[in-house]
C-alpha cells in the first residue's frame, strides 16, 4: 500500500474511531494490519509480525482459514439471520449447542449464546442470581470476584474485575459485587510460591462468603488461569479447595473460561487440569476463532432444570439481538471441527511445553523475575530487584518499552505491567515459539542494557 493512503487512513482513523482502552497518547503509531496467514500478520507496509497474543488471545485455528470464510457465505447465503428468541429456532445454533454440551464439563447441560466475552460474563452473573429467585432465596445475589480478574467491559463485568485501572471514571459501580484474594504465588502475602503455598488466598474467599452471609452470596466467578490481569495460573490445589468451599456455603461457581477454553491451556477446558466442574461457564474467543463474534454462557443440569420448571410468571427475561446468530454458529462448529481435526488442543500442550521452556531459559537475565503460564499462556514479569520482587517504577514504562522493541524485531503482544503475556495461536509451528522466545529475550536486553 502506498504512504500516502497509509497516512490518510491512520488520519482517518484518529480523527473518526474510538479504539478499546483508548488513549491518544497510545495511538500516534498503531499498526495497520491488511493480512493475516496461521500465526503471522502483515502491516500495510509489507512488515511481517508473529501474532504473540492471537491478536487478542481468540485467533485460535490462526489467520486466514479460507474454509471459515467459506461456511460464513454458504450460511449467509442459506439463511443469514433469524429470530432466536423463545418460540423461534435456526440449525446451526441448536447443533452448535448440543456440540458444546458433548465438549465441556459432564454437569453442564445447556447453553445461552450471545456476542462477546462480557455479555457472556453479565448473563452468566444474572443467571446465578435468577436461579436463586426460583429457589426462593431472592437475597442471594452478592457475587464475589477475586483481585487481579478482568472480566469484561459492561457495567456488572467491571464491578466483577478487579483490576482499579478499568474502574476509573465509571462510578458508581454496580451494586452487590465483593473482592476477594486471589491466588498470585509471585505476590502473595500468605506465601513465597508454588512450593510452600497453603491456600490461604481460597481461604479469603471462604471469609468473604461467611462475612457477608451465605444466605446473601449467590456466586464467585473466577478465571481458572488469569489472562489479561497477568497470566497467573493457581497453585494445583486452589481450584478443587474453591469448589468445596462453594459446596460447603451453598454457592455457586462460575468458571469465566473466555481465555482458557477451546484448547489454550492444552485442554479443551482448563478446569479439566484440576478436576473441576463449574455450575456456570462463560466461553468466548477462541469459539470462532473471532472470524465472527460469538459467545455463550453454559449452565449445569441443576440450574437448567430450574429453568425448565420455573412458572409462567418465571421467565428469565435476558437476551440479545444476536443471540444464537446462525452465521455465527455455523463458523464455530467449523472451527470446532478444525481444532478437533487439526490436533490443536494437543499441538497447544506441546507448543505450550516448548514455549515455558523456552522462556524460563530468560531467567539468567537479571530483570525477568518470573515465569509463569499453562499450555499456550505464558507470562514473563520483569522485577528491578528479583531478589526482593521490587517491582519497577511505573514511570519507567519498562513493560511498554518491551512491547514496542519485540514489535520493532516482529513479534506482537499486550503487557499487564511489567508483565509480558503471550498467547500465540494454536497453530503456531515451533520455529515460531523459538523466534517468539529469542525475540522476548532480546527486546529485554534491549531496554534493561543486559
Amino acid at each position: 500500500m502506498e504512504k500516502q493512503e497509509i497516512d490518510r487512513l491512520l488520519e482517518a482513523d484518529l480523527a473518526h474511531q474510538l479504539h478499546p482502552q483508548f488513549h491518544v497518547r497510545d495511538h500516534q503509531d498503531p499498526v495497520l494490519f491488511v493480512r493475516g496467514q496461521g500465526a503471522l500478520l502483515w502491516d500495510a507496509q509489507g512488515r511481517e509480525y508473529i501474532d504473540g497474543l492471537s491478536s487478542l488471545w481468540n485467533v485460535a485455528v490462526g489467520h486466514g482459514r479460507r474454509e471459515l470464510a467459506e461456511v460464513a457465505a454458504k450460511q449467509m447465503e442459506e439463511l443469514a439471520f433469524s429470530n432466536s428468541y423463545t418460540g423461534y429456532a435456526n440449525v446451526p445454533s441448536i447443533n452448535l449447542a448440543e456440540r458444546l454440551i458433548s465438549l465441556v464439563y459432564p454437569n453442564l447441560r445447556a447453553v445461552f449464546f450471545c456476542n462477546s466475552g462480557s455479555e457472556a460474563v453479565e448473563g452468566a452473573i444474572k443467571m446465578a442470581r435468577f436461579y436463586w429467585h426460583l429457589q426462593g432465596k431472592p437475597a442471594k445475589t452478592t457475587i464475589i470476584a477475586r483481585r487481579e480478574a478482568y472480566h469484561g467491559g459492561t457495567l456488572g463485568a467491571t464491578a466483577a474485575t478487579g483490576l482499579p485501572a478499568f474502574h476509573k471514571g465509571f462510578g458508581p459501580l454496580a451494586e452487590g459485587f465483593a473482592r476477594a484474594e486471589t491466588c498470585y504465588p509471585y505476590r502473595c502475602g500468605h506465601c513465597t510460591g508454588v512450593d510452600d503455598c497453603d491456600l490461604a488466598c481460597a481461604d479469603d474467599i471462604e471469609q468473604v462468603i461467611v462475612d457477608a452471609g451465605p444466605e446473601t452470596v449467590a456466586a464467585v466467578i473466577a478465571e481458572p488461569v488469569h489472562g489479561a490481569g497477568g497470566v497467573i495460573p493457581p497453585t494445583p490445589g486452589y481450584w478443587p479447595r474453591l469448589r468445596e468451599i462453594c459446596d460447603r456455603h451453598d454457592v455457586l461457581l462460575i468458571a469465566d473460561e473466555v481465555i482458557t477454553g477451546f484448547g489454550r491451556t492444552g485442554r479443551w477446558f482448563a478446569l479439566e487440569h484440576w478436576g473441576v466442574q463449574p455450575d456456570i461457564m462463560s466461553v468466548a474467543k477462541a469459539i470462532t476463532s473471532a472470524y465472527i463474534p460469538l459467545a455463550a454462557f453454559i449452565i449445569s443440569e441443576r440450574i437448567h432444570e430450574a429453568i425448565l420448571a420455573a412458572p409462567a410468571d418465571a421467565k428469565f427475561m435476558h437476551g440479545y439481538t444476536n443471540a444464537g446468530h446462525p452465521t455465527a454458529c455455523a463458523v464455530a462448529l467449523r472451527n470446532l471441527q478444525i481444532i478437533e481435526e487439526e490436533g490443536l488442543v494437543a499441538n497447544a500442550e506441546a507448543m505450550g511445553d516448548r514455549l515455558q521452556r523456552g522462556l524460563r531459559s530468560l531467567l539468567e537475565l537479571s530483570p525477568v523475575g518470573e515465569v509463569r503460564g499453562l499450555g499456550l499462556l505464558a507470562a514473563v514479569e520483569l522485577t528491578a530487584d528479583r531478589e526482593a520482587r521490587t517491582p519497577f517504577d511505573a514511570a519507567e514504562n519498562v513493560g511498554g518499552r518491551v512491547l514496542r522493541e519485540m514489535r520493532q524485531r516482529g513479534v506482537i503482544s499486550r503487557a499487564k505491567g511489567d508483565s509480558i503475556l503471550l498467547a500465540p495461536p494454536l497453530v503456531t509451528t515451533p520455529e515460531q515459539i523459538d523466534r517468539i522466545v529469542e525475540v522476548v529475550g532480546d527486546a529485554i536486553r534491549a531496554v534493561r542494557g543486559v
